[in-house]
């Protein structure tokens, strides 16, 4: 009689789906990991950056993504490099940190980590905070919200009155830099994706707070598309509009024939507007 052999065979290890429901796993480990490391518990951490133990409990699962706000104050307490943050938050890709944009045959380079610098001016205007007493930076006021910047706004005396039938977004005085020309805009397309600045976003521009290179502004381009970039003053009369995707490529127009800055982006709110 004749033993058969049964050969086993080895059944692969398939890879574990991603848990639904916890889109930001990445981010979410490495701030446990590094919150461990420190010997600090999440009350602890909490405390130090300013949020709710409920609310860090969420990013450490995973469920949630920090604001860029919270990273940077992650990056102080836990000694680790901001940017990292953000790149593990998947807010932006090690290959567009990375990546140099080349304008037509000028060999226009910039370094795209210059992209952190302009995140990092998006906590809020410091310089106003330390001067205004507490009770004038907590008056709040009301500022029109468009799709699209209309000509002439700058033209404007009350902004507000003379766009009546604009929605408004009511917000405080340190949230719009005490600048009484602030608007928001409705964020278009997915040009400024990987700096954080999604489609439907409101952001907050301050025509009077002062532009330099590097910056998140709000430009207008022939007196009529606005549109919102990281910008750089290449030289007396030329401005380079710097996409924060990798699919789109600079610009580069003539200043201020071509292209008009319309302010400063200071602040980012989501889904706040249906």
């Amino acid at each position: 009689m004749v033993k058969k052999t049964v050969k086993k065979t080895r059944k692969s290890k398939k890879k574990k789906p991603p848990v639904e429901g916890k889109p930001y796993q990445e981010i979410g480990r490495l701030v446990r990991d590094l919150r461990i490391s420190a010997g600090m518990t999440q009350f602890d951490l909490a405390e130090v950056i300013g949020v709710n133990n409920s609310y860090l409990s969420r990013i450490e699962n995973g469920e949630r993504r920090p604001s860029t706000k919270v990273m940077r104050k992650m990056g102080e307490a836990l000694d680790y490099p901001y940017d990292e943050l953000v790149v593990a938050s998947g807010l932006l890709s090690p290959e567009f940190r990375e990546k140099r944009a080349v304008v037509g045959d000028t060999n226009i380079l910039k370094d795209i980590h210059d992209i952190k610098s302009a995140l990092g001016r998006l906590v809020g205007p410091t310089e106003f905070r330390a001067q205004a007493p507490l009770q004038e930076r907590l008056k709040r006021r009301a500022v029109p919200v468009f799709d699209t910047v209309p000509a002439g706004y700058f033209d404007e005396a009350n902004v507000v009155e003379t766009y009546d039938d604009v929605e408004k977004l009511i917000l405080t005085e340190d949230e719009l830099a005490f600048d009484p020309k602030s608007f928001a805009l409705v964020v278009k397309g997915d040009s400024m994706l990987e700096a954080g600045i999604l489609e439907g976003d409101v952001i907050i521009v301050s025509p009077n707070t002062k532009v330099v290179d590097g910056d998140i502004a709000v430009v207008q381009i022939a007196g009529r598309e606005t549109t919102v970039k990281i910008v750089y003053f290449e030289d007396e009369d030329s401005l380079l509009l710097q996409p924060a995707n990798s699919a789109y490529k600079p610009s580069l127009l003539k200043y201020p024939e071509e292209v008009e800055i319309l302010g400063k982006v200071i602040l980012v709110r989501r889904k706040l507007i249906a």
